[in-house]
This record gives C-alpha cells, structure tokens and sequence, in this order.
C-alpha cells in the first residue's frame, strides 16, 4: 500500500482558484520545484490561508498589478501593491493570511526545504537557512521575472515542454535564491571548466538517444562522472548553451536533413526528430532559423 504524501502547501489549492496550471521541475532529483499559474478576472476573490505549516517557500511573481490584505503570524503587514513583474517572498514555516481584493494573475513558485538541502550538498557550500526578503515586500528582481515569464508557454502546452527546460529553470531558481537571498557560498559557480572530450561525446549521445528531451539533468550529470551544478556550467562553457537549448539545434538540424534528403511530410518528420507533434516543430524552428519548415523546403528546391 502506497503511503499518502505529506500535507503540503505544494499544489496551492488553498488558493482556491479554478483552472490553476501547474507544471513541476526537479532539482537535484531530490527537491520537486512546483510553479504554478493562477488568475482571476475580477475582484474580490476574498480570504485564504494557507493549508499547512512547513520548511518550504513560495515566490510570487505578479504578471498585473495587484492589491490585497496580508497578515503574517497575525499581524497585519503593509502591502501596498505588487506590481507586474516584482514578486512577494512568502515563508510557510509562518502562517500567512490574505485578502485577494483585485483580480490577479500571477505565477507562484514552491520551492521545499528538499530542493535547497539538495542545491547545498551539490554546491559543498554552507545550508541556507533562510531567504532574506522581508515580508510583503514587492521586490524588483530582473532574474525571478525572466524566470516566471519564460515558464508561461509551459503552462499552456505542457506536451511540448522538455524536461532538460524545466530542471534547468527549477535549477536555475534554486540557485539564484539561494545566493541572493539565503547568502549561499557561490565561490564554487566561478571554479568550473569545460567538459572533457568524452564527457561532452557521452553528454551529446545521451541527448542524441533521447531526442524527445525526456532526459534529466541528473542521468546527463551522472552520465559526466559530475554533479548538476558542475556540469550545467561546464557544459554552458563548452558548447555556448544549455544542455535544453543544444537539443532543440539538433533536432531543428535533424529536421532540415530529413528535408533535404527526403520528401517524408512534416508530420511524420516531426516525430521522428523529438517534437509532439508538426505544430510543436514549426515553433521551434521558426525561432531558431527564422522561418517555418514548409517555407525553408521550398527554398532549397
């Protein structure tokens, strides 16, 4: 018999809003990073509090201006307004109350006591044992809103989103949270090289084997004989790119071979080059060369 999970603040329903859109990322194989998307069209959502005291923290990131009421422990905390773009540090070790008086759409992100142990045994640097950021703060910070707004097409087309994107992003904002707000040691970020010749020809065939990006950053990591932190970095270093961003070249190279090779349709060569399905390709070739596949065919006669 499968143990039930612990009670967690973790899928936000304590929030109480319809059609949230939650997609998850972990970090370290250890810590699950949950973000989750939550809006609402008019006012006067009213009172929430939330499910259960725990060691974990959640990043509000508005994308509209908002005002409401916020009690923490009790006591009333003066919350002006959080404005598009600036995000709200809450701390679920202390009981945090709220009136949501305007409309609002937003993107939170959970981020567990399990996700920072595991970012510190990775670092070797020192547990972070909080994040400095003062309650109902509206705090400007250009990494956690580009962070936010990068995951907004995930939460529509999940399907289509690799898991190499979004480890990197819950890594990514593990780290930054750390450093900035919970004064980890980031001596270690400035040490890494590059990856060895083999480590990069396993590293490039652990990605090649597994085109559809179902493929962690833990298992590429593992594959290196390094830890994520490290060859994240290395890898960066080497190649120009992140491990996500090397896979979608290749399989946008993969796709234009099969055109100039064949006359297979797109839909079949979508899927054969790691894309769910024809629409998902066409995306991410239209960012990455500029045009769509049907255009760039015919250009090459």
């Amino acid at each position: 018999m499968s143990k039930n999970p612990l009670p967690s603040n973790r899928n936000m329903d304590y929030l109480r809003v319809q059609n949230a859109k939650t997609i998850e990322s972990s970090v370290l194989d250890k810590g699950t990073v949950t973000a989750t998307r939550l809006t609402r069209d008019s006012p006067g959502h009213g009172y929430v509090r939330q499910s259960v005291i725990e060691d974990a923290f959640m990043i509000s990131v508005q994308l509209r201006d908002y005002c409401g009421q916020l009690w923490i422990d009790g006591r009333w905390i003066d919350f002006p307004i959080g404005r598009a773009g600036n995000f709200t540090l809450y701390d679920h070790k202390r009981e945090t109350e709220a009136d949501l008086q305007t409309a609002f759409d937003c993107v939170n992100l959970y981020i567990p006591r399990s996700a920072l142990d595991a970012l510190q045994h990775d670092l070797g640097a020192g547990r972070v044992e909080t994040l400095n950021v003062a309650p109902g703060a509206d705090t400007d910070d250009p990494v956690v809103r580009g962070l936010a707004h990068a995951l907004i097409p995930a939460f529509e087309q999940p399907a289509q989103t690799s898991r190499l994107f979004l480890d990197h992003m819950g890594l990514a904002l593990t780290s930054h949270m750390a450093i900035e707000y919970g004064e980890a040691d980031a001596s270690r970020l400035h040490h890494s090289g590059v990856l060895a010749p083999w480590q990069l020809r396993r590293a490039m065939e652990l990605v090649d084997a597994r085109s559809n990006g179902n493929l962690t950053l833990v298992e590429l990591a593992g594959a290196c004989g390094l830890s994520v932190s490290y060859f994240t970095r290395s890898f960066k270093r080497t190649t120009g790119m992140t491990p996500h961003r090397w896979l979608q070249k290749r399989n946008i190279e993969k796709v234009k071979d099969r055109m100039r090779k064949s006359g297979t349709s797109l839909a079949e060569i979508s899927i054969a080059c790691g894309f769910t399905d024809q629409s998902h390709m066409t995306r991410v070739f239209r960012r990455l060369i500029g045009t769509t596949p049907a255009d760039w065919r015919r250009q090459i006669g």
